[in-house]
């Protein structure tokens, strides 16, 4: 039987996640990306924002529940799916497996944002490496092609399709991802620390990164 306090938390994640997942696909939509200068096919965004918002404030449940629902809307009505929404949900829940197992290890001997920031772009880069090696090698063999002209071209050197090629376009894409992590998370730190501080997190003492934070110390 539900308790008051459990309805109530309840109600918290189910509107959390909706509302941040929803407005992540919403701005997944509108045109401000930038691509990224060496390989640009891939983009900068802010996308991703609402879900590390919500990830760090509420929680998982709260943060992998608006990934789900930032990756069903883009199904619906985002650039190449599945596949292009398939990809994006796979480096957003790889981002936040990583925030989760860097949370959970609470070593005394770092910074808790270093080290929840240091696992989400070390499981990130290892789930998109793989998941862009199947996509290019299995998936989608002519888009490694077109991958490796583009690469060539913005590097101005000619790359083939042998190995150099498929080193470079999963070095660049990993950097790629590394640099997207710092230009989405910085950011949304400093919103969670405003929010605290002006006590708009309602239901909430403070969020969960910030408690987290200071049961480690």
């Amino acid at each position: 039987m539900f308790t008051e306090t459990s309805r109530h938390r309840n109600t918290v994640i189910i509107s959390v996640s909706t509302i941040f997942g929803a407005l992540s696909a919403v701005l997944a939509m509108l045109p401000l990306s930038f691509p990224f200068p060496l390989v640009p096919y891939l983009k900068f965004d802010i996308a991703e924002m609402p879900v590390y918002v919500a990830f760090l404030s509420f929680g998982p449940i709260p943060g992998f529940t608006s990934a789900l629902t930032y990756w069903f809307v883009l199904n619906m009505f985002g650039e190449w799916a599945p596949i292009g929404p398939l990809m994006k949900f796979i480096a957003v829940a790889s981002t936040l497996s990583g925030f989760m197992l860097g949370s959970r290890i609470l070593s005394k001997k770092f910074s808790m944002y270093l080290q929840v920031f240091f696992y989400g772009v070390l499981v990130r880069v290892l789930a998109t490496s793989i998941a862009n090696y199947v996509l290019l090698a299995f998936i989608m063999p002519f888009f490694f092609e077109y991958a490796s002209k583009v690469v060539s071209t913005a590097l101005g050197i000619s790359l083939g399709t042998g190995f150099n090629a498929w080193f470079l376009i999963l070095f660049l894409t990993a950097v790629f991802n590394i640099l997207h992590v710092i230009y989405i998370m910085i950011p949304s730190l400093i919103v969670i620390k405003s929010f605290s501080r002006q006590g708009l997190f309602i239901g909430l003492k403070e969020p969960w990164i910030i408690a987290l934070s200071k049961k480690k110390t």
